[in-house]
């Protein structure tokens, strides 16, 4: 990066009202970091970056191929670490399981109970809920608890010294942010904290280490790349980068690795909109290790017959979506009461236009069913 990096990081703050922004990349070793309203060593709640370490974790302990005893037997630890299972993302507020050593084994007690819209590997959909079940499977295995078999197979070898289960050094900001403790039985899928140069030490750390490689095998499908265990993946520039992001309570966050160009992005913000300060910065990362930004689709032309039959309402355990067909040849999406204005870039894909939304993808994968948000949902009128 050039003398410019501090200036886009802060130009990207301003524009999406980012109080504290902490960015840092490596490239070949050599690192480079950027703050805006925070010190670089400022812990933030990553979210659901944590998914890679889960991942990581149950990956060393259990077998790819094994049932769970919980959910129907042809459900497998894989299915579990690529949102493949077919069930639902959520089972309720889990503050109600408290924050003791049984909640996660509790919240798996009544994982029986959360819906399975499709069967295994028919569609990706992300599922929190299979990584509470794949975190304890481990823990069950091991006879400990998942954070100590977490900071002791994942944390501690990769060096990390300010990733731990706990509170952020700041309050999230936002429509979003929440207050109160980050409930225990959810930590699995989101709860750890950390700083920019843990998560470069971690993504250092599984550049050069040969068996995170299997986090990288393609295993779905979502509306915006592929999925692999508990990693997106996606090709900016011809090259192949992975990653995963966070959002939790007024955290943002984002973690990236291009295998081919040895490099490594980190970004953490504390505010709702911080995502979408993280693509700005992001295509500068990318523009600099693989010579293009992030590719804009085209718009396709659709006929109004087919955009009228993906209209309708459409529900899942995280609330009610409403397609309409919009003026101009696309979808209009209302979420959490929010319209947002959709273009088709494939068949049954679309990506929301302008907004705190933007460039978000949902799609219409199977027949009375629609993804957002990276979550089925059935259509019901």
């Amino acid at each position: 990066m050039d003398s410019t990096f501090q200036a886009v990081c802060e130009a990207a703050a301003i524009a999406w009202n980012v109080p504290a922004l902490a960015v840092g990349i490596s490239i070949g070793g050599r690192r480079e970091t950027a703050t805006v309203g925070c010190e670089l060593d400022t812990a933030f709640r990553i979210a659901s970056v944590t998914k890679p370490f889960t991942a990581m974790l149950a990956l060393g302990v259990l077998d790819l191929e094994a049932s769970t005893g919980v959910w129907p037997p042809d459900v497998r630890v894989r299915h579990l670490l690529s949102h493949t299972s077919g069930f639902d993302c959520e089972c309720g507020d889990l503050t109600r399981f408290g924050d003791g050593d049984d909640a996660l084994g509790r919240v798996v007690s009544e994982l029986e109970t959360v819906r399975r819209f499709v069967g295994v590997e028919q569609a990706w959909s992300y599922a929190n809920t299979g990584y509470w079940l794949a975190a304890w499977c481990t823990a069950e295995r091991l006879g400990t608890s998942y954070e100590d078999a977490v900071a002791e197979r994942v944390i501690r070898p990769a060096g990390l010294e300010a990733t731990f289960f706990g509170d952020p050094a700041l309050a999230g900001t936002g429509d979003d942010a929440v207050e109160g403790r980050y409930p225990r039985a959810r930590r699995p899928s989101g709860g750890l904290v950390s700083n920019v140069p843990d998560l470069l030490r971690f993504g250092e750390w599984q550049l050069a280490t040969p068996s995170t490689a299997r986090l990288r095998i393609v295993h779905g499908k979502p509306a915006g790349g592929v999925y692999g265990l508990g990693l997106f993946g996606e090709r900016v520039g011809g090259v192949d980068v992975w990653g995963h992001s966070g959002s939790y309570g007024g955290f943002e966050s984002s973690f990236l690795v291009v295998p081919d160009r040895d490099a490594v992005f980190c970004g953490l913000t504390n505010a709702s909109r911080g995502s979408q300060a993280l693509r700005e910065i992001q295509d500068v990362f990318f523009e600099r290790v693989t010579g293009e930004r992030r590719r804009v689709p085209a718009t396709v032309e659709l006929p109004a017959d087919v955009l009228e039959g993906f209209a309708g309402s459409y529900a899942n355990s995280d609330g009610w979506v409403e397609v309409a067909v919009s003026v101009g040849g696309g979808l209009a999406v209302t979420i959490d009461d929010t319209e947002h204005l959709a273009r088709p870039i494939g068949r049954r894909k679309f990506e929301i236009v302008g907004g705190d939304r933007a460039y978000a993808r949902f799609d219409f994968p199977l027949e009375g069913f629609g993804r957002f948000g990276s979550r089925l949902a059935e259509r019901v009128a």
